[in-house]
């Protein structure tokens, strides 16, 4: 039997040749892929090359049906789709909830996330959790597991709501003992106010006003004994001050026109970290923007970030200037509202910041705040707002129904893309850009509102027909 051998320059040959197909056939397949995930496509009627945008499509609950445009999708959230450049309706639907809809305008390579869309029951279910005679205020947690209730503010004692078993809250009072405040003498009155937790959620500060003096009062949910009085300790009595992080002891405060870093821990009080100063916002630990106050008819502001304190620009005095301060994507951006417009600024401590934006707003601006995530600002008067989009550089107009208890008093976030409402004690949750908007249940006017950790719930405090107060819990999700 004969063999034929291969002479071994031709098996070399033959090597480099598969291996040359096999490189150029994974080189090509890797470009097709970069080409998908770009966006590009094919138009198979004309042979043109051209590029899409992504969809993200997320619906709590998940499950919901997907309509594109009036097509229906042969998939349910969550779940993702290339489609063309240009306006789009999205609409989910989900048994035994509110069909949920939004139309969006996206560009070229764009990556769009429809995932935030909380669907709301048909048959919304509120329960009552605990009734009160009175209650003058309360105070969720910002970890969402905690709400503070006040029923007089002449008493000392509250009210813990637990919240962490959503389907079962529990209920304790808290009383500052004797001693760790300035009892009023005969005659005077005292006067007790809820005003921020710490960021750990362990920590309440609290307003004590006896007569025409103020003190503030660090409150430990977990041991009520350990009452710190701030003002007694560090000999302050600022006109503003917030928690920063969650110590429960460092606190960055408004005193006499000063900015200051307090520490009760260390008994230590800062020197002046930025003086003639009429209001700041302090974001997280030692970030912070600031107004100064008027000086030969300007108003400046500025921020300290880093330790690094910029003034960034000067306003003529005759109208109110507020700002507010927040982080995107590692990037900080400062919001100034001024009159009817709001501006803009990127990296606002840098020697390269930008203003980014300059936004009209149809209403005069009494507030004026970011999104939890950073990426909306919104300012307006009352119901009425401007929300500003800083990934999409969009704007929108929304004017709620109802008329708030306090126009001044921003309206809040329920989460990252979501706001509430209770004017005319209506529960009204609307997102960013003033869609989907629902009426979840009567709520008490001006008091705060509060998703569970889960998004189960809402909680919100009413006041029934018979003239009590309620604490009670809305359904966001249905009995199977």
């Amino acid at each position: 039997m004969q063999q034929h051998s291969v002479s071994p320059r031709k098996r070399k040959l033959m090597l480099y040749f598969t291996y040359g197909i096999m490189t150029a056939a994974v080189a090509l397949i890797s470009a097709f892929c970069i080409f998908l995930v770009l966006g590009y496509r094919v138009d198979l009627k004309n042979g043109d090359v051209e590029q899409g945008a992504l969809l993200q499509y997320r619906s709590f609950p998940a499950g919901a049906t997907i309509n594109l445009d009036g097509a229906a999708l042969s998939f349910v959230t969550p779940g993702k789709q290339g489609i063309d450049v240009g306006r789009h309706t999205v609409r989910y639907n989900l048994a035994g909830f509110e069909p949920w809809e939004k139309t969006v305008t996206v560009k070229a390579s764009e990556l769009r996330w429809l995932n935030y869309a909380r669907l709301v029951p048909s048959d919304l279910k509120t329960t009552s959790l605990r009734e009160f005679p009175t209650v003058v205020g309360q105070l969720p947690s910002p970890d969402r597991k905690w709400i503070m209730l006040q029923a007089a503010d002449s008493k000392p004692e509250f009210t813990i709501a637990d919240l962490r078993t959503e389907d079962d809250v529990k209920f304790t009072t808290l009383a500052l003992p004797a001693g760790t405040y300035t009892a009023p003498a005969a005659g005077q009155t005292s006067k007790f106010e809820l005003v921020e937790w710490d960021f750990g959620a362990r920590y309440v500060l609290v307003k004590h006003t006896i007569g025409t003096t103020i003190e503030y009062l660090r409150v430990d949910r977990t041991e009520p004994a350990a009452v710190v009085n701030l003002s007694q300790k560090l000999g302050v009595t600022p006109e503003d001050i917030h928690f920063s992080g969650t110590s429960g002891t460092v606190f960055y405060a408004l005193d006499d026109g000063a900015i200051r870093r307090l520490d009760s821990g260390a008994g230590t009080l800062s020197q002046p970290i930025v003086s003639d100063v009429a209001s700041f916002r302090l974001y997280k630990t030692t970030s912070l923007a600031y107004v100064k106050k008027p000086v030969d008819n300007q108003v400046s502001v500025g921020v300290v970030i880093n330790n690094k304190a910029v003034r960034l620009k000067s306003y003529d005095a005759s109208l109110p200037v507020s700002v507010d301060l927040n982080e995107y994507f590692n990037d900080f951006y400062l919001a100034v509202g001024r009159g009817t417009s709001v501006e803009v600024y990127k990296n606002p401590e840098s020697d390269d910041r930008s203003r980014i934006a300059t936004v009209g707003s149809n209403a005069s601006i009494s507030w004026l705040r970011f999104g939890n995530n950073g990426r909306f600002i919104v300012a307006g008067t009352g119901t009425q707002f401007t929300t500003y989009d800083i990934e999409t550089d969009e704007k929108f107009e929304v004017n709620l129904p109802g008329t708030p208890a306090d126009p001044a008093k921003p309206l809040q976030w329920l989460d990252d893309y979501y706001l509430v409402s209770t004017a005319d004690n209506d529960l009204r949750m609307t997102e960013f850009d003033g869609t989907n908007q629902h009426v979840l249940t009567t709520s008490l006017a001006g008091q705060p509102v509060t998703l569970s950790s889960t998004g189960e719930y809402v909680f919100s405090l009413t006041r029934t027909q018979g003239g009590v107060y309620a604490l009670q819990a809305t359904a966001m999700t249905r009995e199977q």
